[in-house]
């Protein structure tokens, strides 16, 4: 099953409205240790309808063990439901897939309101 998915998916949730956070740009990077720590891009997506990104990379990427960020562009999805009044303009949400661990499924869910949010390790 899991060669038939992205290896990293992630979902929305509105619990200010209880509906899926839909057209939330999202964004993955991996951490770069031999860089001097910096951030490399790894894939784009935007969430859909449902309020998740099933595609956000090839079922065929191989994740290799490092830190990720997923950084989920809140200010745009509230600025599209009006909403002027909110706290976190952005959300970082940084991950480990550790070192044999590679070939396992990362579900990254946020529920998400205006002044506040949380996050699990989903499956």
């Amino acid at each position: 099953m899991a060669g038939h998915r992205s290896p990293i998916t992630c979902h929305v949730l509105d619990s200010s409205c209880g509906k899926p956070g839909s057209n939330v740009p999202v964004k993955l990077e991996m951490l770069n240790t031999a860089a001097n720590n910096s951030w490399a891009s790894v894939a784009y997506g935007l969430t859909d309808s449902d309020g998740r990104v099933g595609t956000l990379l090839d079922p065929s990427y191989q994740l290799a063990a490092g830190i990720y960020r997923m950084t989920f562009q809140t200010a745009e999805y509230w600025a599209s439901k009006g909403v002027t009044g909110y706290f976190y303009p952005y959300v970082q949400i940084i991950f480990e897939v550790a070192a044999g661990a590679e070939k396992q499924h990362y579900h990254i869910p946020l529920l998400l309101s205006p002044y506040s949010y949380t996050t699990y390790r989903g499956s």
